[in-house]
């Protein structure tokens, strides 16, 4: 069976296919599934690893997916041989969702409708489930808020977008390319503001405030932050390119009474006067960390839900995404491995 495999030790990176077994006996709850496609955001796999992983070498790469049903478990009911299924792999399986087959729990996955393709479907989940995380249940949003998303022309930022609209926010969103600034401007909903992230990051407090005049938003919902300003600690946590990139503190200045700020930086630091900063606003801090549905069983109900209200809004074109980029699992080591692959599009199809 051939599966992608990942080595994530020191800064250098190793991907590449290889030929592995897997065990068809399955346990009561657990599903056997042809994999069609998987979806592959390589900077977030690199960080969960390292944040999960006991070892950095040899570790499985993708982790949602969409197929088709081969065997069921004894204790499976809702799915039967040949039934289309999406759902997530915890990271805490063995096997990568990058892979002939693989062996998926049936309350981590749900029956993938039949007008959405497998690309699709992989995409929508793997974007999906942390926009459902951030905007409901971290961030609260409801009608009348004013959200800040960042890179809003991501899969996870435009389905993000499209959900806060979807309960009545007012949304601003930044972009970095002329590409993304068209993407943004034909979602169905108009965007209140799009704020360029190009030149200069400081342009982004400047701006939300313009806007909101003077009040600040109720959410912010980043992707990555940078935390310091001397060259030195720069180089020391390769944010040397991140320069399109808020730091953290343009991120306080945006953030008005009791607003919520839902980062994806695990390793954020928050110093006296940033914590000052919160604390006046009367603000709070979440961070957003997707994986942890599949990890935490005491929240099976909570999970079906997203999965299901996602896939329901994307069928019914509610929910929309721009160009998903296809590669075949024969190429997709190459295509990782390029300094500058957008690998947050992409999704990997096995024939």
């Amino acid at each position: 069976m051939r599966e992608l495999r990942g080595s994530f030790v020191g800064r250098e990176t190793t991907i590449d296919v290889r030929e592995t077994e897997i065990s068809e006996t399955l346990q009561p709850d657990e599903i056997l599934i042809k994999t069609y496609a998987c979806a592959v955001d390589l900077s977030n796999e690199k960080m969960y690893h390292r944040l999960l992983s006991n070892s950095l070498e040899n570790c499985p790469v993708g982790h949602v997916i969409s197929g088709v049903v081969v065997k069921t478990g004894s204790n499976v009911e809702k799915y039967e041989e040949d039934m289309c299924v999406v759902g997530v792999l915890p990271f805490g399986s063995e096997t990568s969702g990058c892979c002939d087959l693989c062996i998926l729990n049936q309350f981590d996955c749900v029956e993938k409708r039949k007008d959405i393709s497998h690309e699709v479907a992989a995409v929508s989940v793997c974007a999906g489930v942390a926009a459902y995380t951030a905007v409901h249940y971290l961030g609260h949003v409801t009608a009348g808020d004013t959200v800040l998303v960042m890179d809003g022309a991501t899969p996870q930022g435009l389905l993000t977008i499209q959900l806060a609209q979807s309960f009545g926010a007012k949304v601003l969103s930044t972009y970095k390319t002329l590409t993304e600034k068209q993407h943004l401007e034909n979602l169905k909903v108009p965007i209140a503001q799009l704020i360029e992230m190009t030149q200069r990051s400081t342009i982004l407090a400047s701006s939300v405030m313009e806007e909101t005049g003077g009040v600040g938003v109720d959410c912010i919902i980043d992707n990555g932050v940078r935390l310091f300003t001397s060259e030195e600690d720069k180089d020391l946590m390769e944010e040397r390119s991140m320069k399109s990139v808020p730091h953290k503190h343009d991120i306080l200045s945006c953030l008005g009474f009791a607003g919520r700020w839902i980062t994806t930086n695990p390793y954020l630091q928050l110093d006296p006067p940033d914590s000052q900063q919160l604390f006046l606003r009367g603000g709070s801090l979440s961070f957003l960390f997707p994986p942890a549905w599949a990890l935490m069983r005491a929240q099976h109900g909570r999970f079906q839900h997203i999965l299901k209200d996602l896939l329901d809004r994307v069928e019914n074109g509610d929910f929309k995404l721009n160009e998903i980029q296809s590669i075949p699992l024969e190429k997709a080591a190459e295509f990782f491995m390029q300094e500058h692959s957008n690998s947050s599009k992409a999704v990997v199809v096995i024939p």
